[in-house]
């Protein structure tokens, strides 16, 4: 049967099928809770209608397979979905190992060597979807293939009402690491916060992700003390995490702490509140596990992200960098209540203003460059030389090409003039030729060489200046010994 997409996931499903029928390996780029698994069993539907052809969708954890499948059988598709560290599968046939289509889900790990070698088995068409592809992901997964198709931003899903608004929090609670981990003073300050929070803000369901096994599990027995109902679960509780796992959709447990979990593929909807208890350098685990708690669901209107005090120094994120769309913004950090979304969109024009000074800081260098190449004296230093104040310009009209002849006959580099600035300095420097006035070159050097009054010199005597100073004219020292017309003798030195 064929899925509902929403008007993006359409957009997606379709640019992914234009760049296969190419020949190129196509990216979809989407953030956490916009459905990519939807996105992903759309596009091998559609690419299988009229064939006999298998599709085959690769993921890492078990999570994500099973969801996976779950959605391909809902949509029709004909195949199933893997685990990346399979080492089996002589079930599939060389036939579909060759021309299947295979859709590689959290992309940014495709590079790792597991993926590379599942990559060499099964050599027919491949798309990738992700959610967070890092800077340096984003250039990895191009070095092995894969060209962005299409992208939609975290905040234009958030303005469109298909994930919900996040709210952040920054606890009073001072800590390092090592305080976390060894001290359990440190601990119940931790959870005495959490609590205060949680009721604070009314919230129903919390996901709080941590470093450590001991450490999670020292904080469900805290936050039990103080009456909030909480579990754990971690890679090595496979026996018991998915009865915890639907204790917690169900509501029975209002805190779920883990550990290297649910940052891929878990579909809570109900969570209100991500609690941020582990350090990372990595802006896409980042974003992944404030992505946990967007998502939409009946009488949800807002997430509230729980940020620690002295997570931030330690991570060097803030809930704001999970929101950025610049890729040099970042986050300052902000103490109490605010709004990241906010904060995010000012820290990306903050970005953006700074590259646009960078920007026009090197056109200039290369204006410059160009000038003094052309044997022309930038418009800047030209005022300067004459003593005149550019006036303001009163139209944003560009000059016109004559105008820029003219000046540059004067020996004037002034790209990126006004037509009423171009008229007023044309003017300056017709008159100065008129009145037989030292020319723009000249007056610069006899500045340089000390003169005074240079502008004010007529032509003539400009070139008697420069002539009788070999410093200025280059020329043998044993012609200096002329008197000099403006200030005497000049002797050699």
């Amino acid at each position: 049967m064929e899925l509902k997409l929403r008007d993006y996931q359409e957009a997606a499903v379709t640019a992914a099928l234009s760049f296969v029928a190419k020949g190129v390996a196509p990216l979809i780029v989407a953030p956490t809770g916009a459905g990519k698994t939807v996105i992903a069993s759309a596009i091998m539907h559609r690419w299988q209608i009229g064939t006999t052809r298998k599709c085959f969708f690769v993921a890492h954890r078990k999570e994500l397979i099973e969801q996976a499948q779950a959605t391909m059988t809902r949509a029709g598709v004909v195949g199933e979905a893997l685990s990346v560290f399979s080492a089996d599968f002589d079930h599939i046939s060389a036939e579909d190992k060759a021309s299947a289509l295979v859709v590689f889900d959290e992309a940014h790990h495709a590079v790792a060597s597991s993926w590379e070698k599942f990559n060499k088995v099964f050599t027919g068409p491949k798309v990738a979807v992700t959610a967070t592809p890092d800077r340096l992901d984003r250039q990895r997964l191009e070095s092995v293939g894969f060209t962005v198709a299409y992208e939609i931003a975290i905040r234009t899903l958030i303005e469109a009402g298909h994930l919900v608004r996040p709210m952040a929090q920054k606890m009073p609670v001072e800590m390092s690491m090592i305080r976390l981990r060894g001290y359990d003073d440190a601990l119940e300050a931790v959870a005495d916060s959490i609590v205060t929070e949680l009721n604070r803000w009314d919230r129903k369901k919390a996901i709080c992700f941590l470093p450590e096994v001991d450490t999670s599990v020292r904080l469900v027995a805290l936050l039990r003390q103080r009456g909030v109902e909480a579990g754990h679960v971690d890679g090595s509780t496979s026996k018991f995490r998915a009865g915890t796992v639907d204790a917690f959709k169900r509501g029975d447990l209002r805190v779920l702490c883990n550990v290297n979990l649910f940052t891929e593929g878990f579909d809570a909807p109900e969570t209100d509140c991500v609690i941020l208890l582990r350090p990372t350098q990595s802006r896409a685990l980042w974003c992944q596990m404030i992505g946990r708690g967007l998502r939409t669901a009946p009488g949800k209107t807002d997430c509230l992200i729980l940020d620690p005090m002295w997570i931030s120094g330690e991570n060097s994120f803030t809930p704001a960098d999970a929101f950025t769309t610049h890729p040099h913004a970042k986050g300052i950090t902000v103490e109490g209540g605010h709004d990241p979304l906010d904060l995010a969109d000012s820290c990306d024009r903050s970005a953006e203003d700074a590259m646009l000074r960078r920007i026009a800081f090197e056109e200039s260098k290369a204006q410059a460059r160009e000038a003094k190449e052309n044997g022309l004296i930038d418009l800047s230093v030209a005022c300067a030389v004459f003593g005149f104040v550019l006036p303001a310009p009163t139209t944003e009209s560009a000059m016109f090409g004559y105008q820029a002849t003219e000046l540059e006959r004067y020996g004037v580099y002034a790209k990126g003039m006004t037509v009423d600035q171009a008229e007023w300095m044309l003017g300056r420097l017709k008159a100065r030729e008129t009145l037989g006035l030292a020319t723009l070159k000249q007056v610069r050097k006899l500045k340089q060489f000390g003169v005074r009054g240079a502008e004010r010199l007529s032509k003539e005597s400009a070139s008697k200046a420069i002539g009788a100073d070999w410093r200025i004219s280059g020329g043998s020292p044993l012609k200096a010994h002329n008197p000099h017309p403006i200030y005497g003798r000049i002797f050699p030195r």
